[in-house]
């Protein structure tokens, strides 16, 4: 027989299915990633403590506060992973020629300043609700791996993304790094 140690506290705030990757310049110029697998948030920091030789920790603290957002891209558009590499790249269309498609080409090496970019996932329920994680001020951290599955194989061609966030110092203390927004897990005021 098994037992309960517990009972759901507040069913609306268990979450399903995935979410919608947006990177780009700015919040209002979100661009959709489109299909992803493994979509996934994760903050981290390293701790910090100020010890005393007689008595403890006097303080403690974290240092490198950092955000990330990360997943796997099953769409390779050169666009898109232009925009999401920030800047270090150059994009550009090559026109038709006789016997051959028009083309585009990301061509990149020399260019290493990033551009930051806003990053933000969102999960919508049944209900068409919200809960969203929005990162103010990310860059890509790492390279592209574009791996091909065998020939007879069912999944496509993917390429990892992770944009990961440092706090944004233009804006205030305390809202510089990331947003979780919910209206998932509102409790209905009755």
């Amino acid at each position: 027989m098994s037992r309960n140690m517990t009972s759901v506290q507040q069913r609306n705030t268990i979450r399903f299915g995935s979410a919608k990757f947006e990177v780009g310049e700015s919040i209002d110029k979100l661009v959709d990633l489109g299909a992803m697998r493994g979509v996934q948030f994760e903050e981290s920091w390293k701790e910090m403590q100020v010890k005393s030789d007689n008595a403890g920790i006097i303080v403690a603290g974290i240092a490198e506060h950092q955000a990330k957002i990360s997943g796997d891209l099953m769409e390779i558009n050169l666009k898109t992973l232009a925009l999401i590499r920030g800047g270090i790249d150059k994009l550009e269309a090559v026109p038709a020629a006789e016997g051959k498609k028009a083309a585009v080409k990301l061509l990149t090496g020399g260019l290493s300043t990033f551009k930051p970019r806003v990053a933000r996932i969102t999960n919508l329920n049944e209900a068409g609700e919200e809960f969203r994680i929005t990162i103010f001020k990310a860059n890509s951290a790492a390279g592209l791996s574009i791996k091909f599955p065998e020939a007879d194989a069912e999944d496509p061609a993917m390429t990892p993304i992770e944009m990961t966030g440092t706090p944004d110092t233009s804006k205030v203390v305390g809202e510089q790094l990331f947003e979780i927004y919910d209206e998932q897990g509102v409790v209905p005021i009755v």
